[in-house]
């Protein structure tokens, strides 16, 4: 069965436990510093394309997130190069099947890699007052995530900077900068979203994707 998908980016890199409630709800340490993984460019989908749930799982987790897209060529950059370095901004929802990550002692490349877990919203912003602005996670309409990105550990720029000290980024490739606390199971004819609120509480992006049996 072939997704329906945008362009897929090169590399999806995933901030992890960058909320310190949402490391604590899981039973995780708070990192000291920026922890990161990868998830397949493949599980992209686009808006209202279905997440479809793999009989592998009986408890796949929304995680809704903020993103950003690189816009040049980042190697061992500064904080300063990391910031102008961020293309535009959009949302994702890192979606994750818990019971197969907890099966897996914690690892997430599969329980974050099956095709269709990681709806990505067509819009792109290219400023953002970030820590002025929520994310948010919603299940048929109703709110289960919303945090304030003031409250990550630590800022996209030194979140950037981190990653591109073990590996380049390139024009193109996606940092999600992690989930605020409120992850929880959807099912199958469940509709998921995310929201990226500004200032003043307006909507300015908004990504909802149904869930389907895989």
């Amino acid at each position: 069965m072939v997704a329906s998908s945008p362009a897929l980016p090169g590399k999806i890199v995933c901030l992890g436990r960058s909320f310190r409630d949402h490391a604590l709800e899981l039973g995780n340490a708070v990192p000291t510093s920026p922890l990161y993984f990868l998830k397949a460019p493949t599980a992209v989908i686009g808006p209202g394309a279905p997440i479809r749930l793999p009989a592998a799982s009986a408890e796949v987790h929304h995680e809704a997130e903020v993103a950003v897209i690189i816009g040049a060529r980042l190697t061992a950059c500064t904080v300063a190069e990391a910031e102008a370095g961020i293309a535009a901004w959009t949302v994702l929802n890192d979606v994750t099947a818990r019971d197969l990550q907890r099966a897996d002692g914690g690892r997430f490349t599969r329980a974050k890699g099956f095709d269709t877990f990681c709806p990505l919203s067509d819009v792109r912003l290219p400023t953002l007052p970030w820590r002025q602005c929520r994310v948010q996670g919603l299940v048929n309409g109703v709110i289960k995530q919303d945090g304030a990105l003031s409250d990550l550990l630590w800022t996209p720029g030194e979140a950037i900077a981190a990653i591109t000290a073990v590996m380049t980024l390139l024009p193109g490739d996606v940092v999600s900068l992690g989930t605020p606390a409120g992850v929880g199971p959807f099912v199958a004819g469940d509709v998921v979203g995310v929201r990226l609120l500004g200032p003043d509480g307006n909507v300015l992006i908004s990504l909802e994707n149904p869930a389907i049996a895989g």
